[in-house]
């Protein structure tokens, strides 16, 4: 179980370092090409669209993994065209329907609530990726139920080079505007989704009389509770946005934002291919082989988490300026007094889809729901007591805050339908040792910039990683089983 949830992970994870490396590219193009100003607009449509695609998608997305695995364990009359035919035309026709209803919404919205004379249009231009993003999602959550980590990664990798590409041109050669990015990104968006589903559902025959309502019908039960989750969750990630854009204009909030994308990035990179890889397999594991098999994986994988998470969180709250100053010049330094509360909340965030499988597996997405709408207005209300206070560092810190609030009360809750033993052990050794390693990365100051920030990292992470391989029998393990297949395929 161990060996797939490595071989899994990676997969995600050589997907999301590609991935990522893409988004470093352009994030110094885009600090640099766009206005502060520009640059805070950019994100303030971007999280109304992630909101938007939240209700699109009808928590449909999270029926899909749990789902399946009950398909293809027979206990379901279903077969596995009529899932794809109810997941893509189910999927895509409401969000169409809600495509639309958004594009008139922004024409009839007061233009001085956006506090921009901008937003209004570029939000009806981009109000068909609100279907597109949700047909995708579908897609991509069908092969995580399949457990197809290749493909999933090889196609998300793809999209978003060409993706870049497409962007890059615009801007360069067409129109050095937020019209250029946008056009270039919804030519992109829909070319790719065309291209998995012909490779996804190739020699598959299904078509609309496939749909099947009863199904759908199931999945919307287990699934419409998931929108409160999803737009909850959605509004606890980019609240505080829309509160910094109303309260201290876009100038701060594209400062805030630049710490808050670096800082997704790196969770992309390091962390975030855990929770795509384990949700599925803990599924599968729950209908295979029963309920005390499932929590010893999970137990495990949160261990392994934590060796990899508190490192992330010691090592950028120590390189996080430097490098982001690298990465996206000297006019967005500010941008780095926020990114040690964010990395932390988000890391946190990680870890729900594991603490939190009781409820998946149980199916109580409605308590899930609840949960996350409960901190959701705890992450407002100290939004706006500590923005007017503490500005954008004020914003961060309820981030964080409402993060911790979140993963402890569904750890609470979660373990009354599936008993966990959080590792408390693990959490104390490798936050000490990550905490070793941020006070020794500290002490290091070479004049030039770039030699400097290759010393932190390489210093930090071989200090690092030489105290696990000390202190850690389980990763001791892992790195000798990897090192005996290595001699074993050169012998």
């Amino acid at each position: 179980m161990l060996k797939r949830l490595v071989v899994h992970t990676s997969n995600y994870g050589i997907g999301s370092l590609a991935v990522t490396m893409a988004s470093f590219i352009s994030f110094p193009i885009f600090t640099r090409v766009f206005t502060v100003d520009e640059y805070g607009i950019l994100n303030f449509v971007s999280a109304s669209l992630m909101l938007l695609v939240g209700i699109a998608k009808l928590g449909v997305q999270h029926s899909i993994v749990r789902f399946y695995a009950e398909i293809k364990a027979g206990r379901r009359d279903v077969t596995v065209p009529q899932f794809y035919a109810t997941v893509v035309f189910g999927m895509t026709g409401v969000s169409l329907l809600i495509s639309i209803g958004w594009a008139l919404a922004t024409q009839v919205i007061p233009e001085v609530w956006w506090n921009d004379s901008r937003v209004a249009a570029l939000l009806l231009l981009t109000a068909i990726l609100v279907a597109v993003r949700t047909t995708d999602s579908g897609l991509l959550n069908i092969l995580r139920a399949q457990e197809r980590s290749g493909l999933f990664s090889a196609y998300t990798v793809v999209k978003k080079y060409a993706g870049l590409g497409l962007i890059l041109l615009a801007l360069f050669f067409v129109s050095k505007d937020l019209w250029g990015f946008y056009l270039a990104t919804i030519i992109a968006e829909i070319g790719s989704v065309v291209a998995l589903i012909a490779i996804l559902f190739r020699g598959v025959r299904y078509g609309p009389r496939d749909f099947c309502p009863g199904l759908f019908r199931s999945m919307l039960v287990f699934g419409i509770p998931m929108i409160g989750y999803e737009l909850a969750g959605t509004a606890l990630a980019i609240s505080d946005r829309y509160l910094i854009q109303g309260l201290l204009g876009s100038g701060e909030l594209g400062i805030y934002a630049a710490g808050y994308n670096f800082c997704e990035y790196v969770q992309l990179i390091l962390v975030a291919a855990v929770g795509q890889a384990i949700m599925p397999m803990y599924v599968r594991t729950w209908e295979e082989r029963g309920p005390a098999e499932t929590a010893r994986f999970i137990e495990s994988s949160l261990h392994y988490y934590l060796l990899l998470g508190l490192p992330v969180i010691a090592g950028l709250s120590v390189v996080g300026e430097d490098l982001l100053v690298l990465l996206a010049s000297e006019k967005f330094r500010a941008s780095a007094q926020v990114i040690p509360y964010i990395i932390a909340g988000l890391v946190l965030d990680g870890m729900i889809v594991m603490v939190g499988a009781g409820l998946y597996i149980h199916k109580r997405t409605v308590v899930l729901a609840v949960l996350v709408v409960v901190c959701t207005v705890v992450n407002v209300g100290l939004n706006l007591l500590l923005i007017p206070a503490f500005g954008i560092v004020g914003a961060a810190v309820a981030t964080l805050i409402a993060y911790l609030v979140l993963i402890t009360s569904i750890y609470v809750v979660a373990t009354r339908h599936l008993p966990l033993a959080f590792p408390l052990a693990s959490l104390a050794k490798f936050g000490a040792m990550a905490s070793v390693m941020y006070f020794v990365v500290a002490q290091i100051h070479l004049e030039d910039g770039v030699l400097n920030l290759i010393a932190k990292i390489g210093s930090g992470g071989m200090l690092y990683g030489l105290l696990v391989v000390l202190l850690d029998r389980q990763a001791r393990g892992v790195l000798r089983m990897g090192l005996g297949k290595l001699y074993r395929a050169g012998t």
